[in-house]
Parts: structure tokens; C-alpha cells; sequence
């Protein structure tokens, strides 16, 4: 109970963005090869720090509490920000010891809370190390990241002689988003944070959007112009994105994007596309939808719509929710807690 009033403690003094740990993290951050931004990392931060309540980690704690003391090493990605937290709350609660590596895409936030959580009377139970040194400590392992990178650590760990099961690969997923055309402003503003919040980094990040063929673009053009607005694209989208814009003229495909190429829409069949560049997908009946969906499950990591079609398809989560994750949510629809109690 003491390191649950120690997470609340620093998650209150961090829910300040002016507060000095938190803000010299994020400008050392904002300097790193990464796509964050000021704002980005400033919803990030609120979203994650909100959910810490004891009440929920209470909770949470008695799902995961475990026989066992294992040491657990996870393997981050930093493809967004704060990413590491939902992992290292996970181990540190189930009574197993963290043992993590930082990306250089995000050095700086994530160790600088575990600092302000020892600041607030409590021991982490967390331990930063370099990739390597935390593969050869560990007797459990989580990892996120590009199937490539997956496939590396993969040989890595069986060399050192963990099995299938003390591992927890979480290779790439898409998220899709399935609208019925009865979408209202609200709801389409909450598709634009689900597409662009995080320059579609994140795995949850919408990239693909089923439409009904008679529905108009424009309200979601508006949406998505009106949330550049609030966050608008680093640097390094706006560019690959003026490049596959002039490709797709040149093919004739049809497309829409801002003026200043802060995002692209493009019409076409399913398939993923690259950060901030969403494929629109025209569909004449629902089942078309739910068909290709339970087909491509394996690749999916979130499904989200509005209330009258979630509330009706199992597993599929409302328009808002992408970059909004609960606590406990399940990676590649596996929790925690089947994991780390076995």
C-alpha cells in the first residue's frame, strides 16, 4: 500500500505541467528523434496520470497480485509518450520486480517519474537498464515493438534459454475505425484524436476508416483540420506527407489532405498506410465490414466506433477511446494478469 500512496503522490504533483521534474523531462524529451510535441506529451502525460487513483490500483492490484516473485523485464519502444507506464504498474503490483530499458525516441519522462514516485516515500521496484543487460536479468519478458525488432529479441531470449512462456511479444497491430454515416461533430472529433493524436505512432491509432458509401467526407475533413489546430504535425509527418500526396495525384487515386499537409485521407482498399496518412474505405453493406474485420483479427488492436454499432459488436470500443486507454486494458487482447499469475 505504500508504493500505491507513493504513485498517487507523484501522479498528483505530475498532473501539473509546470511542476520542475516534469518539465525539465519534456524539454529534454522535445529534443530527442522522435515525432512528440509539447502537446502531444502534455495529453500523454494528463491521460495517464488521471487514471491514478488508489482506488483503481487497488483494484487492479487484486487481478494481478501473483505467488510468484519474478524479475520481469520490459523492453519499451517509445513510440508515444509515458508509453512505460501501464507495464511497470502491472509488474510492480502483481509483486514481481521491474526491470525495463528505455528508447532513445523517449529517455526522459518515464525515469523521471519513477524518481518523483522515490521522492514520494516509496521504493519503485524498478530498475533501468540497457536492453541488453535487462535480457540477461530477467526471468520473465514483455517487449513492444516493430516485427523486426520482435523477431531479434525473440532469438535473443531463447539463446538465453527463456521459454514461450516467461515471453509476452507484442509485435505491430493497426486500429480501424467503423463509422454508419450518422456520425455527429462530437463523434468526428473524436475520430480525429483517434487518427492523429501521437502521429499515429501508437498501435491503437486509428489508420484505416470504413465508411458507408454514401456518406460525405467533409465533416470528417473539418474535424480533422479542426484538431491540427489544437495539435498540430511535427515536422516529420507534414514532409512524407506532401511526397505521398504528389504519388497519389500522379496515380490519380482519390485523396483530400490540408494545404499544409498535416494529414491525408486517400480512398482505396484496406491497407495500412504510413503515420497521419488514413485510408478512407467505402463499404455498401456492414457485414462487409465485420467480415474482413474478424479475418485480420490477429492484426487488429482496437476496433472503434460509434455507441450504436459498438454496443452491438463485441470487443469494439467507442470513438474517443484510442489514445484514452484504461488502465488495465488488454495489449493484443491479452491481459496483464494471464501473464504475469502464471
Amino acid at each position: 500500500m505504500e508504493l500505491i500512496k507513493s504513485i498517487c503522490s507523484a501522479a498528483r504533483l505530475w498532473e501539473d505541467p509546470e511542476h520542475t521534474p516534469r518539465a525539465v523531462a519534456t524539454r529534454k524529451t522535445l529534443a530527442e528523434a522522435n515525432r512528440f510535441s509539447e502537446f502531444s506529451i502534455a495529453f500523454a502525460v494528463n491521460q495517464q496520470m488521471s487514471l491514478l487513483t488508489e482506488e483503481s490500483l487497488v483494484d487492479w492490484k487484486r487481478e494481478l497480485l501473483s505467488a510468484n516473485s519474478d524479475t520481469v523485464a520490459v523492453l519499451n519502444p517509445g513510440n508515444i509518450p509515458m508509453v512505460e507506464l501501464q507495464d511497470y504498474l502491472a509488474v510492480v503490483l502483481s509483486g514481481h520486480r521491474y526491470i525495463g530499458s528505455v528508447s532513445s525516441k523517449s529517455p526522459y519522462l518515464f525515469p523521471a517519474f519513477l524518481a518523483e514516485i522515490k521522492r514520494s516515500g516509496a521504493d519503485p521496484k524498478a530498475t533501468l537498464l540497457s536492453q541488453k543487460d535487462a535480457l540477461n536479468a530477467c526471468n520473465r519478458l514483455i517487449v513492444s515493438g516493430s516485427d523486426d525488432v520482435i523477431g531479434e529479441i525473440q532469438r535473443s531470449a531463447s539463446d538465453i534459454g527463456l521459454s514461450s512462456k516467461q515471453c509476452w511479444f507484442r509485435g505491430h497491430r493497426i486500429a480501424v475505425a467503423v463509422l454508419d454515416g450518422r456520425e455527429d461533430e462530437d463523434a468526428l472529433v473524436a475520430l480525429a484524436e483517434d487518427a492523429l493524436m501521437h502521429e499515429g505512432m501508437g498501435c491503437r491509432s486509428v489508420s484505416i476508416v470504413f465508411a458507408p458509401r454514401r456518406m460525405s467526407i467533409d465533416g470528417v475533413l473539418d474535424s480533422f483540420g479542426a484538431h491540427r489546430v489544437m495539435f498540430p504535425a511535427h515536422d516529420l509527418t507534414s514532409g512524407p506527407l506532401k511526397m505521398q500526396q504528389a504519388l497519389l495525384a500522379a496515380l490519380k487515386t482519390p485523396h483530400a489532405y490540408s494545404e499544409d499537409y498535416q494529414f491525408l485521407l486517400s480512398r482505396g482498399e484496406p491497407i495500412e498506410q504510413g503515420p497521419c496518412h488514413i485510408r478512407w474505405v467505402q463499404y455498401d453493406a456492414l457485414e462487409e465490414v465485420t467480415e474482413w474485420i474478424d479475418a485480420n483479427k490477429d492484426r487488429l488492436q482496437g476496433v472503434f466506433s460509434s455507441e450504436r454499432l459498438h454496443s452491438k459488436n463485441a470487443g469494439w470500443e467507442p470513438l474517443g477511446t484510442a489514445q484514452r486507454p484504461t488502465l488495465n486494458w488488454h495489449p493484443d487482447n491479452r491481459s496483464h494478469s494471464s501473464f504475469l499469475r502464471t
